[in-house]
């Protein structure tokens, strides 16, 4: 399986001691020397030292820390949606255009319910956008070792913001479109306007070029606009795409620290609500030292684009 061999790999460079800083490393004298705390100081500037400047995601030992810490959970959220797609399980050739790839979470995915005959494709090609070419050079290189006749895999490594217009201008189009922690990004590390011409023109490209039965996976923390989410773009980017319908809701977050929403955050009236199972779908047993989530805590929306629209 994919996401196995992946997770592997990047334990195997992780454990090597030449691995515990960069040469160049941007974080200086503040580095911990220990990847799980500069995760940390990402997803929670206050925990960083004083006067250290902001932790970004710019490092590639700290990509196979990641990738061994959330993948199994960011792919069975993933999974979880792949299934709710039902015009996908019988399709032949499956074209997948990815937004934040990253270490490819959603590409795992597919490729577990391939393997576990729920999808039956018998050519797939994944096209993955990310702006952090050195960040995850390794591991994509790693999943390029996966091409073959049937399988090809590209990776575009630019700002999704910026690369949207061409996307619009080409000719190639997918089945299925994956936002993967793709708007809680973007509201750290880009402005409103930007976030809104990316979505202005991606509804433009849809509306003119993507054909009926395509499927889009908004996959995303269960969080607002003002708590560090971005939940709130699922709905902006729905409202301007003709001739579909979606549906949405959240995994139960076992994590969650709110005394008034301890399942995690409600996701509107007009939702499906909680989902009936949040459960990690991976042995994390191998990875136990990552400390790897065992429940999913995401907010999804589904978009299909309806026949005749």
């Amino acid at each position: 399986m994919m996401l196995e061999t992946i997770l592997s790999n990047c334990d195997k460079r992780y454990e090597k001691p030449e691995h515990e800083q960069c040469a160049d490393c941007s974080y200086g004298a503040f580095c911990q020397h220990d990847c799980g705390k500069c995760l940390d100081f990402i997803h929670n500037p206050s925990h960083a030292p004083a006067g250290a400047p902001e932790r970004k995601y710019d490092c590639v030992h700290m990509a196979n820390m990641y990738t061994c810490k959330y993948s199994c959970r960011y792919t069975s959220e993933i999974i979880y949606a792949l299934e709710r797609c039902r015009d996908l399980h019988d399709i032949k050739e499956l074209k997948v255009l990815s937004f934040g790839c990253g270490p490819c979470t959603d590409l795992f995915a597919i490729d577990f319910l391939r393997e576990k005959q729920i999808l039956s494709y018998q050519k797939i090609e994944y096209r993955g956008i990310d702006y952090s070419e050195d960040v995850w050079k390794w591991i994509h290189r790693d999943i390029l070792g996966f091409q073959g006749k049937c399988c090809k895999i590209k990776f575009f490594y630019r700002d999704a913001c910026e690369l949207i217009p061409k996307i619009a201008e080409g000719t190639w189009t997918p089945n299925l479109i994956v936002f993967q922690y793709v708007f809680s990004d973007m509201e750290k590390h880009t402005d409103v306007d930007n976030i809104k011409s990316f979505i202005n023109t991606f509804a433009r490209y849809y509306n003119t070029k993507i054909q009926p039965d395509t499927y889009i996976i908004l996959n995303d923390i269960n969080l607002g606009r003002g708590y560090g989410g971005g939940r709130e773009c699922f709905d902006q980017l729905y409202r301007k795409l003709e001739g579909s319908v979606c549906r949405k809701g959240r995994f139960c977050n076992d994590n969650s620290k709110s005394s008034y929403y301890p399942r995690g955050y409600t996701y509107g009236e007009d939702s499906d609500g909680e989902f009936p199972r949040n459960t990690n779908l991976f042995d994390l047993l191998p990875w136990r030292k990552y400390s790897p989530y065992d429940t999913c805590a995401s907010a999804q929306m589904i978009i299909k684009k309806e026949a005749g629209k």
